[in-house]
């Protein structure tokens, strides 16, 4: 498999059909169940070449999760033109906690990427590129150390509220939404008087946010990533 010249739309075709194949499962029976075998029989894709582009099942979801952020942030930019940076990285944060809320598979799927160190540095480091790439060309852009270190702040705090949804305890997510927004413009400076304006504004939304969160779980992957 090593010597194997793929061209670059074949790669994607692969990639395509193997993210594709694997979000079905994941969605429809969780991570932990889902198989790399599985994952073969249902993308047509033989091991082998699965093997070629990705190391394991982790790899695959890491794969996954960078796309379907990738599709988010098309979708909010589409949707919030006009809007602050701030206001669209706290969109795509309500998008997932919502969708995570919504679906008890896909909020084990996001549990278990939460708790490997593998997929929750990709986790961070997906988001530390959205909001680097968001705030590179306004008047007070973020280095990528800046921006690592507020991601991976931000995601600590999601991943308590995946957590928190195996408490013994019943819990409310949209009580734990708004201090997690809360620290997104804290730590993007903005004065803490104007927090709860911009955070209100957000909530007027919350509707169409869960419509792209549902999209994103049952539509499939458009354009695969490494």
């Amino acid at each position: 498999m090593k010597g194997r010249q793929w061209s670059g739309q074949h790669t994607i075709e692969v990639r395509r059909k193997i993210l594709n194949a694997a979000k079905d499962l994941f969605t429809s029976q969780g991570y932990k169940k889902t198989t790399i075998r599985q994952i073969v029989d249902k993308s047509g894709i033989l091991t082998g070449s699965i093997y070629y582009l990705y190391k394991n099942k982790d790899e695959i979801f890491q794969s996954l999760i960078l796309s379907l952020t990738k599709q988010c942030i098309r979708s909010i930019d589409e949707v919030c033109e006009g809007e602050s940076e701030d206001y669209k990285c706290m969109a795509a944060i309500a998008i997932e906690m919502h969708a995570i809320h919504a679906s008890p598979i896909v909020c084990e799927c996001f549990y278990a990427g939460y708790t490997s160190p593998a997929i929750f540095e990709k986790f961070v480091e997906v988001y530390a590129e959205l909001e680097y790439e968001l705030f590179k060309d306004t008047a007070t852009p973020y280095s990528r150390e800046e921006t690592f270190h507020q991601a991976l702040t931000v995601r600590s705090a999601m991943g308590g509220c995946v957590m928190a949804h195996y408490f013994n305890e019943p819990f409310d997510y949209e009580k734990y939404l708004d201090p997690v927004l809360s620290l997104v413009l804290y730590l993007h400076g903005v004065p803490r008087d104007e927090m709860s304006g911009i955070i209100a504004h957000l909530h007027e939304r919350d509707e169409l946010w869960k419509y792209i969160g549902k999209h994103l779980r049952d539509a499939p992957v458009e354009e695969p990533e490494e």
